[in-house]
Formats: C-alpha cells, structure tokens, sequence
C-alpha cells in the first residue's frame, strides 16, 4: 500500500504543477486566435517602462479567477 500511495503523492504533486504552469500561461502568455477576417492575432502583455531602472513591468491577461 505505501508504494501505490507514494505513486499517487508524486501524480499530485505533478498535477500540481501543470496546473500552475497552465495557470501563468493563461496570465502572462501569448494569445493566439483568428479574428473576423480569419487571419491569425497575436495579443501580448500589456508592458510599462519603469522610470528607475531598464525594466519592464508586465500586467497579465485578464482571467476569470482575477476578475
């Protein structure tokens, strides 16, 4: 019985991570669709230049968890 529920412990953890993985793709990847003329868009994160050093500071994608 151990061994199957150290199987099932390391499938969750696994689990786990695809789903945070999923979940910061939703927020900060980029989406792709075609629109009303069928040709393929790309949306990106909106950026903002910070004034005080040469980054950038990134606003994720609207979801419905952050709505």
């Amino acid at each position: 019985m151990g061994m199957v529920k150290k199987e099932f412990t390391e499938y969750e953890i696994g689990l786990e991570s695809v789903e945070a993985g999923l979940e910061f793709l939703t927020r900060y990847g980029v989406k792709t669709f075609r629109d009303y003329t069928g040709e393929w868009v790309e949306v990106r994160c909106s950026r903002m230049a910070n004034f005080f050093d040469s980054e950038f500071e990134v606003y994720p994608h609207l979801t419905m968890e952050s709505v």
